[in-house]
């Protein structure tokens, strides 16, 4: 009876791995853990979000819709940085796992509610697609109660109450030390426009430096206004520089539906050569429609840690106006962008002196507060964010440390086979078949 359960039990596993989309023997985990085993699909999910997220900045920020694997990040080729973070985050992943059972923990109802939604949904929209990397309903839940994990063992060590949890006055001092606060107003330039050839022509590079004269004269006529004006008080400036902004605007406007009537009141269609957009409505300074918020677009980051009005609330955010930004935990590559060169001007500024700067991008009036001003109730306001900001490198520490104690062993012909190429080649294939479904 005995030999006819293990037959059958062995027949089943046959089964299963004859149905499964690699060979259950080789391909169907990545690593072992000791006496476990971690699913392949972990590893592609790991692999294929990386991806995602890598390509999408490539776009966004060299505006690279091709090629992605003729690119380098970090110093790696394209495949070999992909293979490499995958590998090592299911390896963090297979850490995580060990450090939450050792210690104890479990995660909420709450918690594992809110992961069976987000599968369901993904499910939903995705699961085909997942399904067609390899990648298995289970494989995708475990990598988010995975990340879930992880959440949990920051804040056993750092949040209030565990066991090296970060004070209130540690909070602050890091603000004090870290952070920079100021205000900032731009006025755009113009670049000459280019013909055919692209090189710019005469007439385009002229009206380009008109314009940029203009604006700069601008700028300099707001930076007379705010001479001897506190940073609190900078505020009227800025409202004065919209309404400026808005005017200008307006009048813009008015006048390009003006240029617009009287052209089709002098020709015929069939004479008309010209239209809307070969008017340069762009190449002047005023022109320039952002409004104070977007003077400092660059400056959007993951650093940047900005308030926000609460829609719940009928006051006013009185912080609206202003920047808060970790400069001191910016790398030498985030401090030589353009919104690094910035804050690296502000912080040599003096405190309540608005102070004149200029880019390739535009003209600028900064000024800088004092953080002592803001420190104690932004680090309240923000204590999760600032948290992890202060204590991430030092968690890191301690994940690199748990994977080392591990006894990791690595399926090599999981890793050969589920190659960042093969990964994207069935994304591309995929979205190909289903792109008019």
């Amino acid at each position: 009876m005995a030999k006819a359960k293990k037959i059958t039990a062995a027949l089943t596993a046959a089964l299963l791995c004859t149905a499964s989309l690699t060979s259950c023997s080789d391909t169907s985990y990545v690593m072992t853990v000791g006496d476990s085993k971690i699913n392949a699909g972990i590893y592609i999910y790991n692999e294929l979000t990386e991806m995602s997220y890598q390509m999408t900045m490539m776009y966004y920020q060299k505006g690279i819709k091709k090629d992605y694997f003729d690119q380098k990040i970090d110093g790696k080729a394209f495949d070999e940085y992909l293979s490499d973070y995958a590998l090592t985050a299911t390896k963090e992943y297979a850490a995580v796992v060990d450090k939450f059972n050792e210690l104890g923990l479990t995660l909420s109802d709450e918690d594992i509610k809110s992961i069976n939604n987000s599968i369901s949904s993904t499910w939903d929209s995705q699961g085909e697609f997942y399904e067609s990397e390899g990648i298995s309903k289970e494989s995708v839940k475990l990598a988010l109660k995975g990340s879930k994990m992880r959440e949990e063992l920051f804040d056993h060590y750092y949040a209030e109450g565990g066991e090296e949890a970060v004070s209130d006055d540690e909070m602050v001092k890091y603000l004090d030390d870290n952070y920079l606060r100021y205000k900032s107003i731009s006025f755009a330039k113009t670049k000459a426009s280019t013909d055919s050839s692209s090189s710019a022509t005469d007439s385009s590079t002229d009206s380009a430096a008109a314009a940029n004269e203009e604006a700069k004269a601008k700028r300099d006529e707001f930076l007379e206004k705010a001479q001897g004006v506190s940073f609190d008080d900078f505020d009227s400036i800025i409202d004065e520089y919209n309404d400026y902004v808005a005017s200008k605007k307006a009048k813009d406007s008015s006048s390009a539906a003006d240029s617009d009537s009287s052209a089709s009141d002098s020709s015929t269609a069939s004479d008309d050569t010209s239209s809307v957009s070969d008017i340069d409505t762009s190449s002047t300074a005023s022109d320039d429609t952002s409004s104070v918020s977007d003077s400092t677009a660059d400056s959007s980051s993951a650093l940047d840690s900005d308030s926000s009005t609460d829609s719940s609330s009928s006051e006013p955010d009185p912080y609206a106006n202003e920047k808060m930004m970790n400069y001191g935990a910016m790398d030498d590559s985030q401090k030589d962008t353009v919104n690094g060169k910035i804050l690296k001007e502000v912080s040599g500024m003096s405190t309540d002196v608005a102070t004149a700067y200029e880019d390739d991008n535009a003209y600028y009036i900064l000024i800088k507060g004092d953080i002592k001003g803001r420190d104690t109730e932004y680090a309240k306001d923000k204590h999760e964010d600032i948290l992890k900001e202060m204590k991430s490198d030092e968690f890191q520490k301690k994940l690199t440390s748990w994977v080392e104690k591990l006894d990791i062993k690595v399926n090599n012909k999981a890793i050969k086979r589920y190659t960042p190429k093969v990964v994207y080649d069935k994304q591309t294939e995929y979205y190909s078949k289903n792109k008019n479904s």
